[in-house]
């Protein structure tokens, strides 16, 4: 990236739902930390645009996106849980722009989000503790470790890794105000 390019945080519009899943699938195929929840079912860009607006108008879900001119180079999305009251987070940068503060400041968004227009009460997520730098960065934006012990999940390639739960709390547990 050069100086003079800068990243936009936003949300997608219908018009990015054929690029979104075409960085969906470059970011599966770079990294073994990311991993799609309905990998062997995929979207169409109809359906995706579709999924989009919906999720536009939810108080429990979001997604934004990064992009760099028209092209699109990160996402994260916030999406409730069987609680309700918890959205789990993801996150993914494409490698070649890893360190340049993206990851960083579409997390700044989404709590953002998620504490003035959300109507959760937390959000969480659970990240593999070989993925040292996604750890440094959730715990830098105040997520905090849960007391889950740390869990076996299945990398891409179907390789057992650990992972470990965290939390950002969105209530106050003392009654003090936001």
């Amino acid at each position: 990236m050069s100086e003079n390019d800068e990243v936009a945080i936003r949300l997608p519009e219908a018009a990015d739902a054929g690029p979104l899943l075409k960085l969906l699938e470059r970011l599966q195929q770079e990294s073994d930390t990311f991993t799609l929840a309905d990998a062997d079912d995929p979207m169409s860009a109809v359906q995706e645009a579709d999924q989009l607006a919906q999720i536009e108008r939810s108080t429990s879900h979001l997604l934004l996106v990064a992009s760099l001119g028209s092209q699109l180079i990160g996402v994260l999305s916030i999406a409730s849980t069987p609680q309700g009251n918890v959205g789990e987070l993801g996150l993914a940068v494409e490698k070649a722009y890893w360190h340049q503060g993206i990851g960083t400041a579409l997390v700044d968004e989404a709590l953002y989000w998620a504490q003035t227009a959300s109507s959760l009460e937390a959000i969480g997520l659970i990240v593999q503790t070989r993925n040292v730098a996604a750890m440094r960065l959730y715990q830098k934006m105040g997520f905090v470790r849960t007391s889950t012990p740390p869990e076996t999940v299945r990398d891409d390639a179907g390789k057992p890794v650990t992972a470990v739960e965290m939390v950002f709390p969105l209530t106050d547990t003392d009654n003090t105000s936001k």
